[in-house]
């Protein structure tokens, strides 16, 4: 009962969240990028959400439970992306001014490319949707004991319907509502978990005697520098070929807000992957020996909570998967609609039809990631897995390389999309060799072929070099050029 009254109020309340803000939306930029005026609180909210999914959360507890400091290498990677997009990357794509991650690949390097990332993306948040989705049932189901599917069709319309009313500005702020419940939920457990284990110091001196591979930095052996690595190359680099991490700088109201919000995203990971280590520390003495590392938190919270703690805990998992959800359903169907529809289907559309078939787009998604969840396979949960890698292998260093490099042409854009997939698909199916993940590998052939190529061949046009560096640098170059001529 405690279960069912908790998370029931937790979903009217996102749901009622939802349609308030709805109310400000009153053309296809506010849907699609809350009209370019999120500010600091709602933006850093809505970024950390969607990256903290139930993975996040049920998956990292489980893995330091079996891997112990040594597990916390996992998100080093998401603290470099923090610290590059704080301090360059999150004003040069704000700057930029666009909607999506194939907006700048377009413009950047040309048509083709952009439809083709749009065409990449679209797919994997319909997967990506369905994934999170499956999550946040087998949440509902182990908690109130409901059929799965009525679990699912249920989720799934609270949350798209949401999302159809309000788009970027629901999300946002109910993102950051989660955001709120999802640190009420693993605080909740930090001082049952840690207490009865006797405290900080207790459990760091009982490890050392009992299992001391868990207070080693590399497990004992268990984490190769070659997966040490292949967290941070994931994460580190990967997250810039991820649309759904970093086109949420397009809705901040201006560039400054962008980077602030990086800085304090940091922050609020950090004071969340503290408490899960410690949480699964003290879960290494009380219990040891579970057997499925998904299982540890499910059984701790059942061991150490009473049932209204216990609760919200719950709802702070569910706010984790839902939270994902709607960033990536949001995704999907705006990537359709300004990627494909509006400049490939109906290049003429008016304002109130773009808004209109935005919101028909998301219910269309939200219907298809329902049917897969629905039938959802070890197939689909490999491809949300590795969605990240794969598709920052393919996007990751032409995104940061044509920031960086104005020589970078669409020649060497293309060389490098192709040549990265390429080396993560054959990483792949080779087991991936010395532990490493696929991206690892594929962000060095990703760069040397971009770059080889783009040498090779003509320079991009002036005017893209002018909108994408500074006016004054590029006739400098073209100075020099007609010079050595």
């Amino acid at each position: 009962m405690e279960y069912a009254i908790v998370i029931s109020v937790f979903l009217l309340a996102l749901l009622l969240i939802g349609m308030y803000v709805s109310r400000k939306i009153k053309n296809e930029k506010d849907w699609m990028v809350a009209g370019q005026s999120l500010g600091v609180i709602p933006l850093t909210g809505t970024y950390f959400a969607t990256i903290i999914s139930s993975v996040s959360v049920v998956g990292y507890l489980g893995y330091y439970y079996n891997m112990g400091w040594g597990g916390w290498w996992n998100w080093a990677g998401t603290a470099l992306t923090g610290v590059i997009s704080a301090f360059w990357f999150a004003r040069k794509i704000r700057s930029f001014g666009k909607v999506t991650l194939s907006d700048y690949i377009e413009e950047r390097y040309g048509r083709i490319h952009g439809i083709i990332a749009a065409i990449v993306i679209f797919f994997a948040m319909i997967f990506f949707t369905s994934a999170q989705l499956a999550g946040s049932a087998a949440i509902i189901t182990t908690t109130l004991g409901i059929d799965r599917t009525l679990a699912i069709i249920a989720l799934a319309a609270i949350f798209i319907l949401f999302t159809v009313m309000g788009g970027m500005e629901s999300v946002a702020w109910t993102d950051t509502f989660c955001t709120v419940i999802i640190f009420v939920g693993v605080y909740a457990l930090l001082p049952k978990a840690v207490g009865a284990a006797g405290g900080i110091a207790e459990i760091h001196q009982t490890l050392a005697q009992t299992r001391p591979a868990a207070l080693d930095p590399f497990a004992g052996g268990a984490l190769p520098l070659g997966v040490i690595l292949s967290w941070i190359a994931t994460w580190g680099i990967g997250n810039f070929g991820a649309p759904q991490f970093i086109t949420r700088f397009n809705s901040a109201k201006d560039v400054e807000t962008a980077e602030k919000s990086q800085g304090y995203c940091g922050i609020l990971l950090l004071a969340l992957y503290l408490p899960i280590m410690l949480i699964a520390l003290s879960a290494i003495i009380l219990f040891p020996g579970i057997p499925k590392p998904d299982s540890v938190t499910p059984f701790i919270v059942k061991e150490l909570m009473n049932p209204w703690f216990g609760a919200v805990v719950m709802a702070g998992l569910l706010a984790a998967s839902i939270s994902t959800a709607d960033s990536v359903l949001l995704l999907g169907s705006t990537t359709f609609v300004n990627d494909i529809y509006t400049k490939v289907l109906k290049k003429d559309a008016s304002s109130e039809q773009i808004l209109k078939i935005s919101r028909l787009a998301t219910v269309a998604v939200g219907v298809i990631a329902v049917v897969f969840t629905i039938m959802t396979n070890s197939t689909i949960m490999w491809i949300q897995a590795n969605a990240v890698g794969f598709m920052g292998s393919m996007l990751a260093m032409i995104v940061l390389i044509g920031f960086a490099w104005k020589r970078a042409n669409s020649q060497g854009a293309m060389a490098g999309m192709i040549v990265g997939l390429a080396t993560a698909v054959i990483w792949y199916i080779l087991g991936k060799p010395f532990g490493w993940f696929p991206i690892l590998p594929s962000i060095f052939t990703s760069t040397l072929a971009l770059v080889v190529v783009s040498l090779v061949t003509p320079p991009p046009p002036i005017e893209v070099q002018e909108k994408f560096f500074k006016k004054k640098d590029v006739g400098v170059k073209v100075l020099a050029n007609n010079q050595n001529v």
